[in-house]
């Protein structure tokens, strides 16, 4: 079978589906799929006929861009190891009756316990979409918190059987206070939407990832998480992320795994809060992206979570990576919102900018660390209110876009 290349063709506005099918056939080229939305087809052409290809339809009065469909991966993670390699924590300030609690020091270092005690908790009331390689929908800590699941990938199931969506998840949304395994950021509050993007070798393509941002939006996520990234962005990508912000979702996205400056995409773009990972001693971790374009840092090294093991320590797994921290920002901009319905993106990402804790040591992260339970007070204060400010908040907390 002849080798074949991926493009994504968008067309401009009012073009008929006519006219495309017919462009499409003069360039020897095959619709697999359209992302109707943001005007996106994508089709697949021989690998011998790639260069005219593009030119033809960058020729065309009736397409606005034509770029390659090119690959993206979930954040690699740094390592992984059992529950016994992990230390206990010997103090804590967070309490619940999930037995692994004393494993988890993130949520004690970001003041989860003061977050939980001040957030109004009703359950499933905050809809976090998990745009990953699945989420295994009956692990004991994850049963009952799926409310949607959606397949975009090349895998046959929307189940996960590489483990990373499923870790990032229970970050994220774990049940709490159940008497089982961990506890998660959003406490009970975090509905999770498993969309899966990924496949089961933890990459796909970029139209998946615009496909399943969309979805998400379309059904109501108020939260997106992306623990997954590129060195390139394009245009596709950037269209899908600014459908689903002008939507109302806030997206969240991993800041990447390669102790760089340089912006990683998703994360790069300006409707897309970006995270950093930290240690243990508020240091940024070793391998974790940072810069300006990072906005805040979440803890990410030896993080405890669920993962797709068949029972006992096996179904709990640690790792590290900028794909660990961003579901903490994550669960807390579900806490947020769950605390105060009436919020939209742009006001939980500026109240997560203003509750974090300057500096992070190390490198540059613009606002620092977060604080879960300064946030969770920002938004208990703003009840009703329309307007977010402070005093001391530079403009920029103020203006996201």
């Amino acid at each position: 079978m002849p080798a074949t290349k991926q493009l994504i063709v968008c067309f401009k506005p009012g073009t008929k589906k006519s006219r495309c099918l017919k462009m499409h056939k003069e360039r020897k080229a095959e619709l697999i799929k359209e992302i109707k939305e943001i005007g996106i087809h994508v089709v697949t052409v021989p690998e011998g006929e790639l260069p005219s290809c593009l030119k033809g339809y960058t020729d065309s009065k009736d397409v606005r861009f034509v770029e390659e469909d090119y690959f993206i991966q979930v954040e690699p993670i740094i390592n992984t190891i059992g529950i016994s390699s992990l230390k206990k924590i010997t103090t804590s300030s967070v309490t619940t009756n999930d037995p692994l609690l004393e494993r988890q020091w993130g949520l004690d270092n970001i003041n989860a316990q003061g977050a939980w005690d001040l957030a109004r908790v009703a359950p499933l009331s905050a809809r976090i979409a998990i745009l990953d390689t699945g989420v295994k929908a009956n692990h004991p800590d994850l049963r009952g918190k799926i409310i949607h699941q959606a397949n975009f990938s090349s895998s046959p199931t929307a189940d996960d059987i590489h483990g990373h969506g499923t870790h990032v998840a229970g970050i994220a949304a774990a049940a709490t206070n159940n008497r089982n395994g961990i506890a998660g950021m959003s406490y009970n509050t975090g509905a999770i939407m498993n969309i899966k993007v990924m496949g089961d070798n933890g990459g796909g393509s970029i139209s998946n990832v615009a496909q399943g941002i969309i979805h998400a939006a379309n059904q109501g996520a108020h939260i997106i998480n992306l623990s997954l990234g590129a060195a390139m962005g394009n245009e596709t990508l950037r269209n899908a992320v600014n459908y689903a912000h002008n939507r109302g979702a806030l997206l969240i996205a991993a800041a990447g795994n390669n102790s760089s400056n340089i912006a990683h995409y998703p994360a790069g773009y300006n409707q897309v809060l970006a995270v950093a990972a930290t240690n243990q001693s508020n240091e940024l971790a070793p391998f974790s992206n940072y810069g300006s374009w990072v906005e805040v840092a979440a803890p990410g090294q030896d993080i405890l979570s669920t993962f797709p093991g068949e029972a006992g320590d096996t179904m709990y797994r640690t790792a590290s990576g900028t794909s660990q921290a961003a579901p903490f920002v994550s669960g807390l901009a579900g806490l947020i919102k769950a605390t105060n319905q009436t919020l939209t993106n742009r006001q939980i990402r500026s109240i997560i900018h203003r509750a974090a804790i300057r500096p992070v040591s190390g490198r540059s992260i613009r606002f620092g660390r977060i604080d879960a339970r300064r946030a969770i007070q920002l938004a208990r204060n703003a009840a009703g209110s329309n307007h977010i400010q402070s005093n001391n908040a530079p403009q920029a907390w103020l203006n996201l876009d």
